[in-house]
């Protein structure tokens, strides 16, 4: 895998899964994106229990700015502890429909964030950290002008690319060959 995709900047990577996981998948995403919400609903929960937990596959999961309310969402999950960051950012994913159709979208954000645990001035607090806003900027520049990410969801497994919301049979196929190639 090319090195220089295992250095984020900007924000250092939390991983899900081993370490020493001989396959590692790296996932650049947005919660506005209808492409990621499926894939985040559908297909993530079935590759993290058959090839996270038997510590085949490790994932990074790194945000992918589109637009100032994803900005919102990972600066809210990202300010939560470590071990909530991902059940923040999968209320927002499940309700991502409802968020970009809304007509307030700053109130949508604001239920979906209090249904998380997420109260006004935690809430309030999350967005006006200057670092966190800097960090994730650096990193969704890093993937646009290092790696060449042009759209959501893309994938890099063991440094291979896969653009686009791939199926349940596609992912185990592309994990497959990259275990195999080991």
């Amino acid at each position: 895998m090319a090195a220089d995709l295992l250095q984020p900047l900007g924000r250092a990577d939390r991983p899900l899964g081993s370490a020493s996981a001989p396959v590692t998948v790296i996932e650049y995403s947005s919660p506005t994106c209808p492409h990621c919400a499926l894939y985040r609903r559908e297909v993530a929960p079935k590759i993290e229990a058959e090839f996270v937990r038997s510590g085949k596959v490790r994932i990074l999961f790194r945000p992918l700015l589109r637009n100032n309310v994803d900005l919102v969402i990972f600066m809210l999950a990202d300010a939560q502890a470590e071990s909530q960051t991902q059940q923040v950012l999968d209320a927002f994913y499940e309700r991502q429909d409802e968020i970009v159709n809304s007509p307030s979208p700053e109130q949508t954000l604001r239920e979906i964030a209090r249904s998380a645990g997420i109260d006004r001035a935690k809430f309030d607090a999350a967005l006006s950290a200057q670092s966190e806003l800097n960090g994730l900027t650096k990193l969704s520049e890093q993937a646009r002008n290092d790696f060449k990410v042009e759209g959501t969801p893309t994938f890099f497994i063991n440094g291979k690319r896969i653009t686009g919301a791939p199926s349940l049979e596609e992912m185990r196929n592309a994990i497959t060959d990259a275990l195999a190639n080991k």
